[in-house]
């Protein structure tokens, strides 16, 4: 995972990259492997959006994993730091997915993740 993709990597493929077992699976890895650190549960923060935005490689590994948020005050940054390191830590260790294809060949593709923040 440290190296770069090379070539091209596609925003949109014919057939787009697939977690093992689809989005149901996908969920239910997310929910066991991302905890929301008490610090933000307590304060109950309003984080916003977040997403997870990576490379799905021609191969199905994911590569250049970087989390996005909505703009926050220092603070609250700074208690989503624990957050923003257990969703890039979930992701790494995530098995291969199946890779998107264009024109019935395996490719590089960004993909984009929504991450739900449960305050609960």
């Amino acid at each position: 995972m440290a190296q770069s993709v090379k070539g091209k990597i596609y925003t949109v493929a014919e057939r787009q990259p697939e977690y093992p077992g689809g989005k149901a699976a996908l969920s239910l890895f997310l929910a066991e492997n991302i905890k929301v650190p008490n610090a933000l549960v307590r304060k109950n923060y309003d984080t916003g959006p977040v997403a997870a935005k990576f490379i799905i490689d021609d191969l199905g590994y994911v590569h250049d994993i970087r989390v996005t948020t909505k703009p926050l005050d220092k603070k609250t940054l700074k208690r989503m730091q624990g957050f923003i390191t257990a969703v890039i830590a979930a992701i790494e260790k995530m098995p291969r997915w199946r890779p998107g294809e264009v024109g019935g060949n395996p490719v590089a593709v960004f993909y984009t993740l929504p991450i739900e923040v449960n305050m609960q």
